[in-house]
């Protein structure tokens, strides 16, 4: 995560992770401090109670294929006490395209980047919903700042170093009362937060507590599922503690990461698919980027001809049906099509799991493919392959081909002919 954040270059900020404790429960908190000039600026401009301020949560946990992680949101986001944190008050606002253009130009995976783009593009319309403007006219205050940008990203960074396929979240708790934010004082939930919990179940929260904020709410909205955690195999928990301590609930998020407990070789799937005729081949890979985002499986693009003659293009995109929604509205936003056609089927697929390996350049890890505890498939994952590549100045083949001879080293093939 550090090393994604490190690669963004807006300087001025370290990361502090602390134990605490929270109504007796062991949790971490993270927070984003000021560094040089910035803590300097921020020192002497924090005012007595800081606007949106923010609980950082980090859980650690084993990374799987086909991992789940279900979240439960207790957290509240009431000022921090005088020297507890210090606000990044000195930063500029920046526009959600300036943002955009900084997350383009920095040198990160893509699947993180299309991500925290979706989480910025869905709080931008938000905001110009509430202001009567355009997402690309919305100029960020709070959510504009270094730590909220932090947030954003280190979440994505976090989520693809899990490397998790589903992620579910339960109800959001609705606060009441009054927060003070760069407009003004605004009543809870703040207007963003509750135009972005449009169509998301939510449960009655305390009185002066702004529990979710926008950055939050925007957050689970674009990468979580609102539904229960399948059944799965619990295999590691984490807390992540907020900024206060409340005497009757611990202030923390939860989450399970886990595996599916049964197995199934066939999974239901949803198939969302579009077909144009007029679209630039230049807007197909952030097409593709965004559907991703949004949670599609696979994305594939097949030339076709459609009416009069004219050359065109398939959009398919397959996700898990809870996602399917999401998929769908993602390339009505995307693509030049006026509609998208879906339909549910199933796919029978391998057991995965991850091996890590050591070659001469350094650890890749390796997808393996399992049918009735047999191992069929192996990959090596382009992210570390890519990495170890830039790093030795060699061709991305060699690390691939390193690879998948030490993994065949400790996984000779089995001589049966089933």
């Amino acid at each position: 995560v550090r090393d994604v954040l490190d690669a963004l270059h807006i300087g001025g900020w370290s990361m502090q992770q602390t134990r605490t404790m929270r109504c007796s429960i062991a949790a971490t908190h993270v927070r984003f401090q000021p560094t040089g000039a910035h803590a300097t600026a921020a020192t002497a401009t924090q005012p007595p109670a800081p606007a949106h301020s923010h609980a950082h949560t980090q859980s650690h946990a084993h990374a799987h294929n086909h991992a789940h992680v279900h979240a439960h949101s207790d957290g509240a986001t009431t000022p921090p006490a005088p020297g507890e944190e210090q606000p990044f008050e000195d930063q500029p606002h920046r526009a959600f395209r300036d943002i955009c253009t900084m997350l383009e130009a920095a040198p990160i995976p893509a699947t993180i980047r299309a991500r925290a783009v979706a989480i910025f593009e869905r709080l931008a319309h938000a905001e110009a919903r509430v202001h009567d403007t355009t997402p690309a006219e919305v100029v960020f205050h709070e959510v504009g700042s270094v730590d909220a940008i932090l947030d954003i990203v280190g979440v994505c960074a976090a989520l693809d170093a899990l490397d998790v396929d589903l992620i579910c979240c339960g109800p959001l708790p609705v606060g009441r009362g009054f927060v003070r934010c760069a407009h003004g004082r605004m009543p809870l939930p703040a207007p963003a937060t509750l135009y972005l919990m449009e169509g998301w179940p939510t449960v009655p929260g305390l009185d002066r507590v702004e529990q979710v904020t926008p950055t939050g709410a925007a957050i689970w909205v674009t990468i979580a599922a609102a539904t229960a955690p399948p059944e799965m195999v619990v295999e590691s928990v984490g807390y992540g503690a907020g900024a206060r301590s409340f005497d009757d609930r611990p202030n923390v998020v939860r989450a399970v990461l886990g595996r599916r407990s049964k197995p199934k070789p066939t999974t239901a799937v949803t198939t969302t698919l579009a077909q144009v005729d007029d679209m630039p081949g230049e807007h197909i890979p952030p097409l593709i980027d965004a559907l991703l985002a949004a949670g599609a499986l696979d994305v594939t693009i097949t030339p076709c001809v459609m009416k009069k003659g004219r050359p065109g293009m398939r959009l398919e995109a397959i996700s898990r049906p809870e996602r399917a929604d999401q998929v769908a509205h993602s390339m009505l936003r995307h693509a030049s099509t006026f509609g998208v056609r879906q339909w549910q089927s199933h796919r029978t697929e391998l057991e995965r799991h991850h091996q890590s390996v050591e070659t001469q350049f350094g650890p890749v890890r390796v997808k393996v493919g399992t049918l009735d505890g047999k191992e069929l498939q192996a990959a090596p994952e382009y992210a570390d392959v890519a990495k170890l590549a830039r790093q030795h100045e060699v061709p991305t083949s060699r690390v691939y081909a390193a690879a998948v001879h030490a993994w065949h080293l400790l996984s000779p093939p089995s001589t049966s002919d089933e």
